[in-house]
């Protein structure tokens, strides 16, 4: 399931699609993660400096540099803790 130990697979939920990515614990990069709900943009220093683009059907897409698996996965936390449902997250070649 996880191959080398250095590397975790993300495959998305929402689709039956069988391509997965891959994420190193040292690679940072941009990210966008999408989520069901709002947060105001007063939130954006909490989330690690990530931009919040709000969408009109009650959804957000929160996106910028993550330095690592680490800074990533404290993001995550940080939104689970607040009942916030991710929709997808993926890493990009270019910032919105």
């Amino acid at each position: 399931m996880y191959g080398h130990p250095e590397t975790v697979k993300f495959r998305t939920m929402k689709s039956n699609n069988t391509n997965e990515k891959y994420l190193t614990t040292g690679s940072g990069g941009l990210f966008e993660i999408h989520i069901k709900g709002h947060l105001d943009k007063s939130w954006s220093e909490w989330l690690g400096g990530l931009d919040i683009e709000l969408v009109n059907d009650g959804e957000m897409i929160l996106s910028g540099y993550i330095g690592d698996q680490a800074a990533l996965m404290g993001i995550l936390n940080k939104l689970y803790n607040l009942n916030l449902a991710i929709i997808s997250l993926r890493k990009t070649n270019h910032r919105k």
